[in-house]
């Protein structure tokens, strides 16, 4: 018998300071553009994405950090002709620490046993990306993974342009938690957190 996949995500949720900044962020970008990519994902940085099975999701839980290390500092920082959808992503940037690169690794090694399916993307991956969707199904593990929380993307290059003339001033970087959620579409339902 086969089981039935389904698509998790291991996140970095940021705390009520962050995750208010975000979230009035999507609200000025959905009145420009309500159906952009990402608009209505929960304030998050994806670690890692995987496909299993439910049964096993206390095994995937398992897998969490309880002590989440800290980022450094955020930033505005745009992928331009993103890979993935096509368009600009508009996303605040965390600078990573080692701490960070380790806990990826660990946990994309803890789940590689899991891993039913590869995500599939609308691309070809070429240099690091591919050696790591090859190694794990998700192309973002590695010291090219750039820790971010994304806001949309979408076309509108002057609303990222105000966006990116505007400084962050957050106080509560690293008040965050862990979690893991399972993602349908474009609904993402929070399983677990430490």
């Amino acid at each position: 018998m086969n089981a039935e996949l389904t698509k998790y995500g291991f996140f970095w949720v940021p705390g009520n300071e962050f995750q208010e900044l975000v979230l009035s962020w999507k609200k000025k970008a959905e009145r420009i553009e309500p159906d952009a990519v990402y608009l209505h994902h929960p304030a998050h940085a994806t670690l890692f994405l995987f496909y299993g099975e439910k049964q096993k999701e206390d095994e995937y839980i398992s897998l969490i950090e309880k002590k989440v290390p800290i980022f450094k500092s955020a930033e505005w920082l745009v992928f331009e002709n993103d890979a993935v959808t096509g368009g600009d992503t508009l996303t605040i940037g965390l600078e990573k620490t080692e701490d960070w690169e380790l806990l990826q690794l660990n946990l994309a090694e803890g789940l590689k046993p899991y891993i039913l399916k590869l995500i599939e993307y609308p691309n070809e991956w070429n240099g690091p990306f591919k050696i790591s969707y090859q190694n794990y199904g998700f192309p973002f593990v590695g010291k090219h993974w750039l820790p971010h929380v994304s806001i949309a993307s979408f076309k509108n290059k002057s609303f990222i342009q105000e966006a990116v003339d505007t400084p962050i001033k957050i106080n509560e970087i690293n008040c965050g938690e862990l979690a893991l959620y399972r993602i349908e579409g474009e609904t993402h339902t929070r399983i677990y957190a430490s």
